[in-house]
């Protein structure tokens, strides 16, 4: 399985996805994650830790004919060209979306250039309750005719931990790490 994680908005939590989501896959079977982000997030989060259960290659690198799942980290707002070249290899584009006007505002003009693609919105950065962001950009997606996972990546400190020590957040030590990577195990079982 390929999957591409893409958005036209930065900062709305692409890197975070990406290495979780292969953390979790990386469980059921061989996985590879390319960072094709020229900021390379996803390479150097895993130069920062010990050892992240995958692996993390750069484009020129990837050989991902030996993996049973491939995780795509691209750049924000990716040429037409790079768009077209990863997305032909994806079995799914995966779409973060933090529920900021600006990064739902994106999403209309993203879903254009998607059109004939198999894609899914993920909502990311959700703050958890009593706060009402994240149902309010679920109906925003809604609205749009946006097809979106059921599942939310919500917002915790655990999750800069782990990107700041290098592993995955179920390897950091916060009262909400259980939390934010049982949003990991929760997106992979809905993907699959």
């Amino acid at each position: 399985m390929r999957l591409l994680v893409v958005s036209l908005k930065g900062g709305v939590g692409k890197t975070t996805t990406a290495i979780h989501l292969a953390g979790v896959l990386a469980q059921r079977g061989k996985t590879l994650l390319v960072d094709a982000d020229p900021a390379q997030g996803a390479f150097e989060w895993a130069a920062r830790g010990a050892g992240l259960p995958f692996d993390v290659v750069l484009p020129e690198d990837a050989k991902p004919k030996k993996y049973e799942y491939t995780i795509f980290d691209t750049r924000a707002q990716p040429k037409a060209k790079t768009l077209d070249e990863f997305t032909r290899k994806a079995d799914l584009l995966i779409v973060p979306c933090s529920p900021s006007a600006l990064a739902l505002e994106t999403m209309p003009r993203l879903q254009t250039e998607l059109t004939g693609l198999p894609y899914r919105a993920l909502l990311t950065l959700a703050p958890p309750p009593p706060s009402k962001d994240a149902s309010r950009a679920i109906q925003k997606l809604t609205d749009f005719n946006f097809p979106h996972f059921k599942t939310q990546m919500r917002r915790y400190a655990a999750l800069e931990k782990a990107a700041m020590q290098g592993c995955l957040v179920s390897d950091v030590r916060d009262p909400r790490a259980a939390l934010a990577w049982a949003d990991a195990l929760a997106l992979a079982d809905e993907l699959l």
